[in-house]
């Protein structure tokens, strides 16, 4: 998972906390995650500098995921959920 978020993000419903423990939590469970905290930017990104950023980072997520030539892992249901 990649996650972006603004260091100045002051939305009560998504602190830069928030991320930062699901960062943690993924890595914990041995997932893929990635965090970029963008600096003095809020919850909307403003700055050319931060909009490139997330471009590139995007794109590089991508391709790792999308482009290589691994299978991904097989999805399993959680215990006493039906698909």
């Amino acid at each position: 998972m990649l996650m972006i978020h603004g260091q100045e993000d002051p939305n009560s419903g998504t602190f830069p906390m928030q991320s930062e423990r699901m960062y943690a939590a993924l890595k914990g469970l041995g997932k893929e995650a990635r965090l970029v905290m963008l600096p003095y930017e809020a919850h909307g990104y403003r700055a050319r500098k931060s909009l490139l950023h997330v471009l590139w980072e995007q794109e590089q997520w991508l391709d790792k995921y999308l482009l290589s030539d691994e299978k991904p892992a097989e999805p399993v249901a959680a215990e006493g959920v039906t698909q």
